[in-house]
């Protein structure tokens, strides 16, 4: 069903991600597939679809818990890695015992991160030898993978990019702050680990509005309800193209039959998370803060980067330096909650200008 609030598992029940999911298959053969877009564009929905239609070995680590944790540890790392290796087969398990820092009781398998570690790059290596004995692609997706800037102590890149380098293990990297995860993977650095290595790239924007329009009319045809297209058209003024947020629109009409009850419910769930996502943005950002906030209540319409300098300067003032302006402009670029469009800043989501 289309209004199906949990990610779908079915491709009969995405709506209009055929090209995109032709296109991670396709990058699924690759070493390392990058699937972006906005929070709420339904990235989860077209993995999940994926692993279902797709017969491979997959490791899902799901990094959306550390969203409001200031850093991570190689802790923190292996014991999500420990949780998605349960999924495997027992044979599959077996065959990574022999690693140091790897045990098996029953069929739990216990990954150590003590004095006795496993260590990332030996688990890479096995499942790279375990996929070309059993002849099954290995796929790790890491979700949420801008996550992994907070890791402290130890360098993720370098085992992936061994792995990229020497082994048939593959990986898809999701993100929901674009500019987060090419930080993370710092491509263009030449110190980088994976610098100049080639990666598949699958985007995933919002509905348009004809789109947007088309799928909430599906999604009301399988309740055999009829909404009046100017109730849609008003949906799609007030909460853009996300599918997330047309979903929640139409899961609560159906509960409610009613348009401005199911209308006001989406736009003040989807304020409040997009609030809570900025608190959570702002961890370790707590000195520029009210910086962050001006510029967001700046953009709420769009602006340009002299708008911001002349309204920080107003709030504060006094001069501020036009790198920082053009810094703290880009963190939340980065961070997917402001996106350029030529020479003008914009929220990246419609509820998001209604969140400040």
């Amino acid at each position: 069903m289309l209004f199906d609030p949990k990610p779908k598992d079915n491709r009969n029940d995405l709506f209009d991600r055929e090209e995109e999911l032709t296109l991670l298959k396709e990058g699924a053969k690759y070493p390392i597939t990058l699937l972006l877009g906005i929070r709420r564009s339904g990235k989860s929905s077209l993995i999940k679809v994926l692993m279902k239609e797709t017969d491979a070995l997959w490791i899902y680590l799901d990094l959306r818990k550390f969203e409001a944790k200031g850093y991570l540890s190689y802790r923190d790392i292996v014991l999500e890695l420990e949780k998605s290796l349960q999924g495997l087969p027992k044979k599959i398990k077996k065959m990574l015992v022999p690693l140091k820092g790897v045990n098996l009781a029953g069929l739990e398998l216990k990954l150590s991160w003590g004095n006795e570690k496993v260590e990332l790059s030996d688990i890479l290596e096995r499942l790279s030898d375990i996929s070309e004995k059993e002849n099954r692609a290995v796929i790790i997706v890491i979700d949420e993978s801008q996550e992994l800037r907070k890791l402290k102590g130890y360098n993720l890149l370098s085992p992936i990019a061994y792995a990229y380098d020497n082994l048939s293990t593959k990986f898809i990297l999701t993100g929901s702050e674009i500019g987060m995860v090419h930080k993370f993977l710092k491509l263009n650095d030449p110190k980088s680990p994976l610098f100049g290595r080639a990666m598949s790239d699958v985007v995933v924007k919002p509905f348009p509005k004809e789109v947007a329009l088309e799928f909430m009319r599906r999604g009301f045809d399988q309740f055999s309800v009829k909404v009046e297209d100017k109730l849609l058209e008003e949906v799609y003024e007030e909460v853009g193209g996300i599918p997330g947020w047309l979903t929640y629109y139409g899961f609560q009409y159906i509960q409610e039959r009613d348009h401005k009850k199911a209308l006001a419910k989406t736009i003040h769930s989807g304020v409040s998370l997009i609030r809570r996502e900025f608190n959570n943005f702002l961890i370790r950002r707590e000195v520029a803060k009210r910086r962050y906030y001006t510029i967001m209540k700046t953009y709420k319409k769009g602006g340009r980067w002299s708008d911001i300098r002349r309204a920080l300067e107003a709030q504060e003032g006094l001069k501020v330096d036009d790198k920082k302006v053009t810094e703290l402009i880009q963190n939340l670029v980065d961070a997917s909650f402001l996106v350029k469009d030529g020479e003008e800043y914009r929220p990246a989501d419609v509820l998001i200008g209604q969140a400040f």
